[in-house]
């Protein structure tokens, strides 16, 4: 069965197996709040990394925040990473600046939504399988 996703950001069926592997949703809710919390820094490092020329540095960043995109289910950010890695191993540099504004728009969207969307992963997390009682 496919995920519904809160707001258009997150496919909560993504942190929820994150939550089942952990045994515990809370562990899940605390990774999705610091990933929220983290963004602008983590899109600030892949700008600087851009900006320097640093193929190494800027797909260390860009590896970094598609697979924590992922475990939280950050699907577009995730898909985004992906093909700015691609444009950084084929050496396009440009092309991957020029992709830049819009993983900001997709990041600046979900910590805009911070409260509703832990809002909504705390109420999915927490009513399924018995977690815990809030």
């Amino acid at each position: 069965m496919k995920s519904k996703r809160n707001s258009g950001e997150l496919d909560l069926g993504r942190l929820q197996s994150l939550a089942e592997e952990l045994g515990n949703p809370a562990p899940a809710l605390r990774f999705l709040s610091k990933y929220i919390a983290m963004l602008p820094q983590r899109v600030d490092r892949i700008v600087h990394a851009l900006d320097e020329h640093d193929a190494e540095e800027t797909t260390t960043a860009l590896l970094s925040l598609r697979i924590s995109s992922a475990m939280v289910g950050a699907v577009e950010t995730e898909h985004q990473c992906r093909a700015m890695e691609s444009m950084i191993r084929e050496d396009h540099f440009d092309d991957a600046a020029h992709a830049l504004p819009t993983l900001r728009q997709t990041t600046d969207r979900c910590v805009a939504s911070r409260t509703d969307l832990i809002r909504a992963a705390h109420t999915r997390l927490t009513r399924r399988r018995g977690f815990f009682h809030s």
